[in-house]
């Protein structure tokens, strides 16, 4: 049986502005400082985005251990290297820092009319699909209901709007295992005739962060998509949330959701 469409959409980036603001350098830092994370070394962006994000980010956005845990061992681990003992309340400065950073990684208020409207689509099967830590699922639940929308993690959960994580599933978007772990929850109403994407695919993460590397984001386009129609079988269209220079300007980020919203809709069907 055919069933509607399937619209992911992504989170950091993309739906939320503040996660992008959060990596520049002025917030980070402060984030840092306020932690008690700069006092043990962590002092400039390139230290935590070099030493701290890219050795633990495999391990820690493909599985349930968490950001709190991998930042903690991360810290533990330089101190030692450099003949340090780490303070008794590390883990406590790692969760405030983490806290820190899902308090600023909201739902831009945006996008709520287009959220609003796939969750009362029948036809619709909408999904927040995010490479992400493990703390992340529960938090971007409490952002949609906030909005009042209906949310739950996708595995195990119900809800009009439900969270993917790349931490629960085991596995990144852009890999086959992320969508074939999900195919069961995706494929509930039917087999989605057609399959509607809206991702930065990491382009608009902050500049030191690998991620956000231009020739990883092209690839990470490509096995997206080609990954998509792979398993489901059904044609996929994709809007690229990449903001001009990575700059996170309200005005340019509101224009691009406009666009976006309006992508998704005439994708959907009026």
């Amino acid at each position: 049986m055919n069933g509607g469409v399937l619209v992911a959409l992504d989170y950091s980036g993309t739906l939320s502005l503040g996660a992008l603001l959060f990596g520049g350098d002025e917030a980070l830092l402060e984030a840092l400082a306020t932690s008690g994370l700069r006092e043990l070394g962590i002092d400039r962006p390139e230290t935590f985005w070099k030493e701290i994000v890219e050795p633990t980010w495999e391990a820690a956005s493909t599985t349930p251990c968490g950001y709190g845990h991998v930042l903690s061992e991360q810290v533990r681990a330089l101190l030692a290297a450099r003949g340090l003992r780490p303070p008794a309340d590390l883990r406590a400065r790692a969760d405030a820092f983490v806290a820190r950073y899902l308090a600023q990684s909201a739902i831009d208020p945006a996008w709520k009319p287009l959220l609003s409207e796939l969750a009362e689509r029948p036809q619709v099967t909408a999904i927040i699909a995010t490479d992400h830590y493990a703390e992340a699922t529960g938090h971007i639940v409490g952002q949609l209901e906030a909005l009042g929308i209906a949310a739950g993690p996708a595995l195990g959960g119900s809800g009009r709007v439900l969270v993917a994580n790349s931490a629960d599933l085991g596995a990144h978007k852009a890999d086959r295992a992320f969508w074939e772990r999900l195919r069961p929850v995706a494929t509930k109403k039917g087999h989605p005739r057609s399959i509607v994407v809206v991702d930065d695919f990491g382009a608009n993460e902050a500049a030191p962060d690998a991620y956000g590397d231009p020739l990883r984001v092209e690839r990470r386009v490509r096995a997206t998509v080609e990954t998509l129609a792979a398993v489901f079988g059904a044609p996929v269209e994709s809007f690229r949330f990449c903001l001009p220079g990575r700059r996170p300007d309200g005005p340019t980020y509101q224009s691009l959701v406009r666009q976006a919203s309006e992508f998704v809709r005439q994708a959907v069907g009026q």
